[in-house]
């Protein structure tokens, strides 16, 4: 009966703290230290930007034989800054393929924003293609003039009834005559030489562009920006937890804890309840991700988090194949110690798009960091 009392309390104790556990955001790091004579809880969280400070605030609360109370909260953030390439294809419509007019119709920059990144496009002019946007059917006259000099007579057998222009026969539509010589035919003076102004003419028909149609590329580099993560630290200060005049210590035989030592029932049914709350918190706990990647930030030595995985020691492997966006040149992966430990010595899988990389975990007293290219799959040293 006295060991299932002392186990009862012990499970009250514990749900008590699993209960506050429950109700906020799962701290990164959890330090109990006395400062300078102060006693001291700091919780460090690592939350996205758009959690709310307010709520990793928590009321006043027993610890270890302390009352600790909020004292003040830190935020540090954590930004990132991504750029890459990008070619956007713009199309235009000229009434001619002059180089001048298409130009006019084209913008020497173009704003770009999809949502996430945003800059400006430069025109490149050498990416210029202009073709007809359609055709119709024109029609016209061909003409073409003959001078026949030198003939003694205005006679039509003189000019012929048909030339040929750039392969196109054209028929005769008139005859101008032109009185070029005179003699003296007594005292009269007669024609005495002429020469025939000839026009040919034909019907004919062409297809003429009804307009035309210019595609131009515009390259640049874009840039998304903003904060990644938030770091906060929250400083709890204690006080010793000191029992008011009068009162019973934890556990001494009166009220509720009293009623629960001295009735087995009650104990028993506080054992199942509590263990049900433990295995809670367990399942939670084994849920945890303890296998982080990272790639390197824009300073030296800095890593940008990129994904987080709950890897098995049975089956010590991460997919990286489905991380969005997939990671491109060097990757860090860092086996948190929980699962370190117990890996010392054997294999770590990573599946990559090109292929698995495969390292050994080496140590075991902290979290294990190794660092390899994932486009060629080779260790960095």
């Amino acid at each position: 009966m006295k060991h299932i009392r002392h186990l009862a309390l012990c499970l009250l104790l514990a749900l008590s703290l699993m209960t506050s556990a429950f109700a906020a955001e799962v701290p990164e790091e959890l330090v109990v230290e006395n400062l300078n004579g102060q006693q001291r809880l700091v919780k460090t969280y690592v939350l996205s930007p758009e959690v709310d400070p307010d709520t990793l605030k928590e009321p006043p609360f027993d610890y270890d034989g302390f009352t600790y109370t909020w004292a003040y909260t830190t935020k540090e953030e954590q930004p990132y800054l991504n750029t890459k390439a990008v070619t956007e294809t713009v199309t235009v419509e000229t009434s001619s393929d002059d180089l001048t007019d298409v130009l006019a119709a084209l913008a020497p920059s173009i704003p770009y924003d999809d949502g996430e990144y945003v800059g400006e496009l430069a025109l490149d002019h050498t990416t210029l293609t202009t073709v007809a946007a359609g055709y119709t059917t024109k029609y016209g006259t061909v003409s073409e003039t003959k001078v026949i000099s030198n003939l003694d007579r205005n006679d039509m057998s003189y000019v012929p009834a048909t030339t040929v222009k750039d392969g196109r026969t054209l028929s005769l539509a008139g005859v101008e005559w032109q009185v070029t010589g005179t003699d003296l035919v007594g005292e009269t003076l007669s024609p005495s030489s002429w020469q025939a102004v000839a026009t040919y003419t034909a019907s004919t028909s062409w297809q003429a562009a009804t307009g035309y149609v210019t595609t131009a590329e515009y390259h640049g580099e874009v840039v998304s920006e903003g904060i990644e993560s938030v770091t906060y630290t929250v400083v709890y200060t204690g006080a010793e937890t000191v029992p008011a005049d009068g009162e019973k210590p934890f556990g001494s035989g009166s009220g509720f804890f009293a009623g629960l030592a001295d009735s087995p029932l009650l104990a028993i049914g506080a054992f199942m309840l509590l263990a049900l709350a433990a295995g809670f918190g367990v399942l939670l706990f084994t849920r945890r991700k303890n296998v982080y990647v990272y790639i390197p930030g824009d300073k030296p030595r800095d890593y940008k988090l990129v994904a987080k995985f709950r890897a098995d020691a049975k089956y010590p492997s991460i997919d990286l194949r489905k991380t969005e966006p997939y990671p491109a040149g060097v990757v860090a992966v860092e086996v948190k110690r929980s699962l370190a430990k117990e890996l010392v010595g054997q294999n770590f899988t990573v599946q990559c798009q090109e292929g698995d990389y495969v390292y050994v975990v080496l140590r075991g007293d902290g979290d294990d960091w190794h660092e390899f290219n994932v486009d060629t799959l080779t260790p960095i040293t």
